[in-house]
């Protein structure tokens, strides 16, 4: 045989090989391990209306609730990273099954999911058995894309993942691309509205979710004079985001008789929750406050696996911070600032607040002093969801082991449009931390 049909026929051996080992690792199922037959529909009488349909007269979809002048329950799971670690305390095993456990232990109305949840090179299969694991639970939720789906070559790419999950019918993302009002295209992959319906058909909250992107682009970082080298480039709220952010709240808020309050919901912490600090110990011990309008946080501090002090959280005195709540790591925010929390403070007796993701071992609820009579803007960190990711204890910033600071948070919201906050800690027995009751930081 000639060495060209040696060659050829190597080929053509090689070649599929190679196409069916790529398409077994894209595509075939990695499954994590799920007890299907233990899982049920939770039952919880939630139905959906079209725009238009049923006395939903928004333009957005609604959802509503048998018992209307009940308060609606909704979860706020995040950064679960359903990576390719499935076994193991630290893997997505316990994820899923902490994950299924939550929602029929509270039997929410709603679900919520602010980003990086499907972050496997097989997301494909991931995001699938995601979407049945939550079609058999038979409750409506709702997917914000973090920075790390879709941030690498081999991982399934961001608009393939809102195709997967435009699919399942109790999942309201929506990938389209939106436009202002002056017709201009909205940045992102998953700017969507969900409203929650009241008495009389009457929205008690209005929840929007914006896609928070995953790495500034060289063009920005061009465009702001950021030095990756010292700055952080994680992705920020375009201009066209804030934007649609405005007429969306503005649009809910038609009637003056019938304010609306409003809730944004996004992968990424903006600048402003900055404003509280974890502070590490330098090289001789130290850990200096970051200037004279800071103050540390009385007894809330990292100490490592011996049990020494080496770091504390400093926080800015504009601003509060709700008992309960810390970051034990840098705020991972974009070095540029979109504008978005002086959007809601102009639209602030419409705003409840802002909940995000991304920073595995921040809990932060931070907000300003109101004027009088007015209740606070939230900027709230949700509670980190997936074992798979780092903690407090492989951090080595807590001596007890068992720390992982790993669970879900729960929004309640009351016909007024006001909002209980609590985080529900996994790793402490389902300990509940109350953090806002109606609307206000919660005090016991």
């Amino acid at each position: 045989m000639s060495v060209k049909k040696k060659v050829i026929l190597s080929v053509s051996i090689v070649v599929p090989v190679i196409v069916m080992i790529v398409c077994l690792i894209l595509f075939a199922p990695l499954p994590m391990h799920i007890d299907w037959d233990s899982i049920y529909d939770i039952d919880n009488g939630v139905v959906l209306l079209a725009p238009g349909e049923g006395g939903n007269d928004t333009d957005a979809p609604a959802l509503a609730k048998p018992d209307a002048a009940s308060d609606w329950k909704v979860l706020q799971f995040t950064d679960m990273h359903l990576s390719e670690k499935n076994t193991g305390e630290l893997g997505n095993d316990h994820t899923m099954r902490e994950f299924i456990k939550a929602i029929e232990k509270e039997r929410p109305d709603f679900v919520v999911l602010t980003g990086d949840i499907i972050t496997s090179f097989r997301g494909r299969a991931r995001a699938v058995q995601l979407c049945e694991v939550m079609e058999k639970l038979g409750v409506y939720w709702a997917y914000n894309l973090g920075n790390h789906e879709g941030d690498e070559f081999y991982k399934l790419p961001r608009k393939d993942l809102m195709n997967i999950l435009e699919q399942y019918p109790h999942c309201l993302s929506e990938g389209s691309v939106k436009q202002t009002k002056d017709q201009e295209d909205v940045w992102g992959i998953g700017n969507f509205v969900v409203n929650l319906l009241g008495e009389g058909n009457r929205v008690v909250q209005s929840m929007i979710f914006m896609d928070s992107g995953n790495e500034m682009t060289e063009e920005d970082i061009r465009k702001y004079n950021i030095d990756p080298d010292k700055e952080r480039t994680d992705d920020y709220l375009k201009e066209s985001q804030v934007k649609w952010y405005e007429e969306q709240v503005r649009k809910v808020n038609n009637d003056p008789l019938h304010p609306v309050k409003t809730m944004l919901f996004i992968h990424i912490p903006i600048n402003e929750q900055k404003n509280l600090r974890y502070i590490g110990a330098d090289k001789d011990g130290n850990i200096t406050l970051p200037g004279e309008d800071w103050a540390f946080l009385d007894g809330v501090v990292a100490k490592n696996h011996e049990g020494t002090v080496i770091g504390k959280v400093a926080l800015n005195n504009a601003w509060n911070l709700i008992d309960g709540s810390a970051n034990f790591e840098g705020v991972c925010t974009s070095a540029h600032n979109s504008g978005i929390y002086d959007k809601m403070k102009a639209l602030s007796p419409w705003v409840n607040g802002l909940f995000c993701g991304h920073d595995h071992m921040n809990d932060a609820v931070l907000y300003e002093t109101p004027s009088e009579d007015a209740t606070p803007i939230y900027l709230a960190y949700g509670l980190c969801s997936g074992y798979a990711t780092y903690n407090l204890y492989s951090k080595n910033k807590t001596d007890d082991p068992t720390n992982v600071k790993k669970g879900y948070s729960v929004i309640a919201v009351h016909q007024d449009g006001t909002f209980d906050y609590s985080g529900v800690r996994y790793d402490k027995n389902y300990e509940v931390l109350h953090l806002i009751r109606n609307s206000l930081p919660y005090s016991a």
